[in-house]
């Protein structure tokens, strides 16, 4: 099957939103179980992130002024991301009777939240509060980076480069890629440096997808392109017995291959993974909402002695359905709210422009 070039600006992956949803439930279930490399779809989200901004922005028709750029992304990253960090603060302050309290400050670690600048290497001391908003820091000062530097004529041997290069250095001062907060020499954050190494790999994958979807793949072809994606992904979450580790590092490039192969949306595999399209449409509230269910279900069914294997069921199904309230009361309000805004404030600003020119 071939897309027409008019169709390619208005495309929605399904399939990749599927796959978001799964991978964000592979992060809830990691922290919840801890007996898989759940962290992994960290990676994946954010390969997922340079595939899609790609598609939006990079090899857009429509060219987008910075301002604009920067007030979409807090629209869609900030007020889950707010929600989130107060959800926290309240509930754990609940449960300890306490206030979180970090080496580095608690208040300067409550404006880094705040400011989203919480993960690149102000904190040298660890992850603080909604921990795994780590790396909502690290997606949105990428964006800005991506935005400012990559244009569609930057090469793809460069952008493998950087890859490499990140990767490699990950990988010979940690040993592996489950590296956050981190600083190399004092001065590289390795939660900026894996999440570069990672996007770069989504703008790859999305200039593969631009040749691959002109080509008519066998059926047989894309159903074995498939599997090997799928079980080289399954492979990296769950063989971590001794050496197998190490090679966590290999885990961008496996997940470059699958958003390529599933964007394409021709095989089995993804026809089935296109009716998660809901998961993934809640899959940033299930992200940013596991910690406080987990702290939840964890301390107030704590009494019933059932271990967090027999407690699964409720966390995953308490998670799903206050994530779905997060998403329509939060996520969608929110994003609407800066939308209008923004609006808002340029409609006055043009108002006070003309009224200006009527009296000079």
């Amino acid at each position: 099957m071939q897309i027409n070039d008019n169709k390619v600006k208005t495309l929605h992956f399904s399939a990749l939103d599927g796959l978001r949803g799964l991978a964000a439930i592979a992060v809830a279930l990691f922290h919840w179980l801890l007996n898989f490399a759940g962290f992994l779809a960290v990676d994946f989200f954010l390969v997922l992130s340079g595939f899609i901004l790609a598609h939006r922005y990079l090899y857009s028709d429509r060219p987008i002024s910075s301002g604009r750029f920067v007030i979409s992304r807090l629209a869609r990253l900030y007020p889950m991301h707010l929600f989130g960090l107060l959800s926290y603060a309240a509930v754990y302050t609940l449960l300890v009777k306490d206030i979180p309290r970090y080496p580095d400050g608690t208040l300067f670690t409550f404006i880094q939240q705040l400011t989203m600048t919480h993960n690149i290497g102000l904190n040298t001391h660890g992850q603080t509060w909604n921990v795994q908003s780590w790396s909502i820091s690290v997606e949105f000062w990428l964006n800005l980076i991506f935005f400012c530097y990559i244009r569609r004529t930057t090469s793809s041997i460069g952008l493998l480069l950087m890859s490499v290069a990140g990767l490699l250095i990950i990988f010979n001062l940690t040993g592996h890629i489950d590296t956050t907060y981190q600083n190399y020499f004092q001065v590289i954050n390795s939660g900026l440096l894996r999440g570069w190494s990672s996007f770069v790999l989504g703008i790859l994958a999305y200039r593969g997808w631009l040749l691959a979807r002109r080509i008519e793949w066998q059926p047989l072809t894309i159903l074995m392109a498939e599997c090997i994606v799928t079980l080289a992904t399954l492979t990296l979450f769950f063989a971590r017995n001794g050496n197998m580790r190490s090679l966590d590092i290999f885990a961008p490039f496996a997940f470059t291959a699958l958003v390529l192969v599933f964007a394409l949306e021709l095989g089995p595999l993804a026809r089935l993974i296109r009716r998660l399209k809901w998961l993934g449409n809640i899959s940033y509230s299930i992200y940013l909402n596991h910690l406080v269910v987990l702290m939840l279900v964890d301390t107030g069914l704590a009494s019933l002695g059932l271990s967090h294997a027999a407690l699964t069921p409720i966390y995953l199904g308490s998670l799903l359905v206050y994530s779905m309230l997060t998403y329509r009361w939060i996520e969608l309000p929110g994003k609407a709210w800066i939308a209008r805004a923004v609006k808002q404030q340029r409609a006055n600003h043009s108002v006070d422009a003309r009224g200006d020119e009527l009296r000079s």
